[in-house]
């Protein structure tokens, strides 16, 4: 998948011509069920629960060296691993002594964290019924974000239904992307063990990239469950402006069997003053690109917009009237304004593709108290409690959604702002 490389065609060449390239498809063998426990559903099969709990000692370290040299790294099994190229992506199978090998994807291009989990549980449910899907855990494996998840399914078998459990682990690294998959009863937690082992030992041939001047990477839970994370980088750029990049992932679950996912990428562009210049906004929803729009300051507080919302193509003007809130701008009139004090409640407008693709949009911003920094924000029917930190930077937000409550928490936190 394609949003951050999708995005650098309005910050750099003007605004992006909407397009959507069709995603290449995962291979199927990485969800296809290869062993299903043959035995009958688990109501009806106690040793299930014995079965799903196995878990594996720690294995041998195996060294892991691309055919072509691209990377390098190493990973737990019970032998030596194997590659093989197909469609595209190169295969890593790692025995691990069970009934079924870890099967790695690793791919050449950037992967959207929701769109890769969307279709690997898509190719589990060609094969299965699917009985739950669930993330089970999201974290930072070497400095990319890592999300683990898991479908529990039924599979037709000459003696009835075979209970069978795919675990799935996408991390997102820009250089060394990789999917990784079981299907297997059991070994949760050495999956999660292995693979994030085998991550954070990959290293790309040549320079590494740049560590950005400022990152940071927060996880969101509904209800105290994993559901997706943002990450956050800032860079210092030509004559000092700043720009601002925000990746955010979403696994909502719609039912037990069923998760909406949402990747979210933006650029921003903000002058020295924090002022903003530009901004490029991408969506997709299920692996769907359903928003894509650009936004370039024309002069002063006017600014040409032009792009894809919903299937439908938008370009104009409009003219703000007060300057754009921008990453760090909004940091700086948090921290000078509402900290110190000197005011109690401010209005600021942001430019947000998914709420107004061709408007500015108001955000009220209110400190609850003189003590602490607890601030709340409203932006039309939506209104979040946020804790910031001294600089005026969100720690932890707060977002009612009906009778849940999704948290988004910094969990990382490298460089200066």
């Amino acid at each position: 998948m394609r949003l951050r490389t999708t995005l650098l065609l309005g910050l750099l060449t003007g605004c992006a011509t909407p397009s959507a390239s069709k995603p290449e498809e995962t291979p199927a063998e990485a969800a296809t069920p290869a062993s299903a426990e043959t035995a009958p559903a688990p109501a009806q099969n106690p040793d299930l629960k014995a079965m799903a709990a196995r878990e594996l000692p720690p294995l041998s370290k195996q060294k892991v060296s691309a055919p072509d040299g691209s990377f390098t790294g190493e990973v737990e099994g019970a032998g030596a691993p194997g590659f093989q190229q197909q469609e595209g992506v190169l295969i890593l199978s790692v025995p691990l002594g069970t009934k079924s090998p870890l099967t790695c994807f690793v791919y050449a291009e950037p992967l959207d964290a929701g769109g890769a989990l969307t279709r690997l549980l898509g190719m589990v449910g060609q094969h299965t019924e699917v009985q739950r899907a669930r993330t089970t855990d999201v974290r930072l494996v070497n400095e990319a974000p890592t999300v683990y998840a898991e479908a529990q399914y039924l599979v037709n078998v000459p003696r009835g239904k075979a209970a069978g459990q795919a675990k799935l682990m996408v991390h997102t690294h820009e250089q060394v992307p990789l999917v990784c998959t079981h299907d297997e009863l059991g070994y949760t937690e050495s999956f999660k063990r292995v693979t994030s082992g085998l991550a954070s030992s990959l290293k790309a041939a040549g320079e590494p990239k740049p560590a950005p001047r400022y990152a940071e990477f927060h996880v969101i839970r509904l209800q105290g469950h994993p559901v997706g994370f943002e990450r956050r980088t800032m860079n210092v750029v030509a004559g000092g402006s700043r720009m601002t990049e925000v990746e955010t992932s979403l696994f909502l679950p719609r039912s037990a069997k069923e998760l909406l996912t949402q990747d979210t990428v933006s650029k921003e562009l903000a002058d020295k003053e924090g002022r903003l210049v530009a901004r490029d906004y991408a969506r997709a929803t299920n692996g769907e690109l359903d928003i894509q729009m650009s936004l370039e300051q024309v002069k002063g507080r006017e600014y040409h917009y032009e792009g894809t919302h919903s299937g439908k193509s938008l370009k104009g003007e409009f003219t703000a009237t007060q300057e754009l809130a921008t990453e760090p701008g909004s940091a700086r009139v948090v921290r000078e304004q509402l900290l110190a004090g000197k005011k109690k409640e401010l209005t600021m407008q942001s430019y947000s593709p998914a709420a107004n693709p061709a408007a500015p949009v108001p955000q009220v911003w209110r400190r609850e108290s003189p003590e602490g920094r607890e601030v709340t924000v409203e932006m039309g029917p939506v209104k979040a409690t946020l804790t910031v930190d001294a600089q005026g930077m969100v720690e932890k937000a707060v977002v009612p959604m009906g009778g849940l409550e999704m948290v988004r928490e910094r969990v990382s936190v490298s460089g200066t702002p």
